[in-house]
């Protein structure tokens, strides 16, 4: 398997900058707008979500140190704090709940009017933040998958995906309903575990996690086709 490299890695941090920026950029659009500093728990949110990207790329430096001997063994060590924060990333997009529960200012969609507006700015807002912290969840996925697969086999590698999936639903079914965090894991370990097994064979937590799961998983396989199969490169004459 060929070796998986950083290509231009300053283009790809101008760009997560660049996405960053624009995500605070429309908070204090909406300041200027309402004189209201609020819904700053995206920005949180949006932090949470870059710890798994972290996490990948650390992975994938260490990777590239040729630390044959103990590489699998570091990559089982370092998937599993990886997946206890990949919920984060894709966590954005239940928020969309609060909109749902405020709804409009005039039972019209299509009325005019700085109220009705600013709930239709809100949706674009959270969507752009969602976006953001889904992509870099399924970037990070692309990374470990490529270490799993080179480590482990393709089979192994395409299992730890689609448990990786699930697992992520699952987790944003704690975080959204039982209210639980991923750094609770360790500033409550033992009520966290609890909950996490006691909730792990409800029906409603299936339902959440199993659908999510979906979306996470077709969500990667539009980025995997598209990074392994779409843009080929071009062969020097």
């Amino acid at each position: 398997m060929p070796e998986m490299r950083l290509n231009t890695p300053i283009r790809s941090l101008v760009l997560l900058a660049a996405a960053l920026g624009a995500c605070l950029g429309l908070l204090a659009l909406r300041f200027l707008f309402t004189g209201r500093f609020s819904h700053l728990f995206l920005i949180w949110n949006l932090f949470l979500g870059l710890v798994p990207l972290a996490i990948a790329f650390a992975a994938l430096f260490v990777e590239r140190q040729n630390y044959h001997r103990w590489g699998r063994i570091f990559l089982i060590l370092i998937s599993v704090p990886w997946l206890l924060f990949l919920p984060n990333s894709s966590y954005i997009f239940t928020d969309f709940i609060h909109l749902i529960q405020r709804g409009l200012v005039n039972d019209n969609p299509n009325a005019r009017g700085l109220a009705n507006m600013l709930v239709w700015f809100d949706v674009i807002n959270r969507s752009l933040f969602a976006f953001v912290g889904h992509f870099m969840g399924l970037a990070s996925l692309y990374v470990m998958h490529n270490l799993w697969k080179k480590e482990f086999g393709r089979w192994v590698g395409w299992l730890a995906v689609g448990f990786s999936c699930w697992a992520a639903g699952y987790g944003v079914f704690i975080g959204r309903f039982v209210r639980w965090s991923s750094w609770h894991l360790f500033t409550h370990p033992d009520e966290s575990w609890k909950d996490l097994i006691d909730n792990l064979f409800a029906a409603d937590a299936w339902l959440f996690s199993s659908g999510f799961a979906v979306f996470l998983a077709v969500s990667y396989f539009f980025v995997y086709v598209f990074k392994k199969h779409l843009f080929i490169p071009k062969e020097s004459s």
